[in-house]
């Protein structure tokens, strides 16, 4: 009987500690199990969470790259009107250059014009004064700087319109003075000499008998003209050697030039 007892004691022993050791299985087994849910859980998270780390940066890098597209197309737009402008502006100065070549090359044809028509004129001055050089003066006639002078006779004197009607008459008319040479020439031979030299059309407005105005006063006597008199001729004398106003109707000799 105490065997029977003994033998089932040890059953019972052992059956126990095969339960304990099944509880412990069980016990650890479950709290494995819960370890690797949380594990796979963080991993989950961390797989998320570096999704929305990537998508983050993707979008930022996607705004900043479509900001920087913007800026490049508006650059690229502003650019191209640029280039455009420019490329009109070449197009209008290659006009300009065109039609100002086209101006030089008429002037240049006017200049050549003008040279030749000037070498023209030179020449025929030269042979006009060839041609003067070359003619003598007629009888009783005097030459100076290549023009020829008729002095009146010694001792006849006349008005200045009878003076001036002889030269008409003589093919000439009275004579123009343009030079100290030329004015110390005329007046040498007389006391006094009528010279071409008037207002009779207006009054203070000096005129030689060819039409043109007196340019300079330095040929004039101090305080002359003076118009004293009704004085709208003028004469030179031989002391003076300067012109002087006096009426008209006086008499006086005169020189004539061809």
């Amino acid at each position: 009987m105490s065997v029977t007892l003994s033998s089932m004691s040890g059953v019972f022993k052992e059956d126990s500690v095969n339960l304990m050791a099944s509880d412990n299985r069980s016990k650890y087994g479950w709290r494995s199990q819960i370890s690797v849910w949380w594990i796979g859980a963080a991993a989950v998270c961390l797989g998320f969470l570096l999704l929305f780390v990537i998508l983050g940066v993707v979008a930022h890098n996607s705004r900043t790259i479509g900001h920087q597209d913007s800026k490049c197309l508006t650059l690229i737009y502003s650019l191209t009107i640029d280039r455009n402008t420019l490329r009109d502006e070449r197009d209008q100065l290659k006009i300009n250059s065109s039609n100002l070549t086209k101006e030089m090359e008429v002037l240049q044809s006017q200049y050549n014009a003008m040279a030749v028509s000037r070498d023209n004129l030179q020449e025929e001055i030269h042979r006009l004064n060839l041609s003067r050089t070359d003619k003598p003066c007629y009888q009783g006639w005097k030459s100076f700087r290549d023009k020829c002078y008729y002095f009146s006779p010694t001792g006849v004197t006349k008005t200045w319109e009878s003076s001036r009607k002889d030269c008409k008459e003589r093919r000439a008319d009275l004579v123009i003075i343009t030079t100290t040479e030329e004015l110390d020439f005329v007046s040498r031979t007389y006391e006094i000499t009528w010279i071409g030299l008037s207002d009779k059309e207006q009054e203070n407005k000096w005129k030689w008998v060819d039409g043109t105005n007196l340019l300079s006063d330095e040929f004039w006597q101090k305080g002359e003209p003076n118009n004293n008199n009704n004085e709208d001729c003028a004469e030179v004398s031989r002391t003076a050697k300067k012109f002087n106003d006096v009426p008209c109707a006086r008499t006086f000799s005169w020189v004539c030039e061809d």
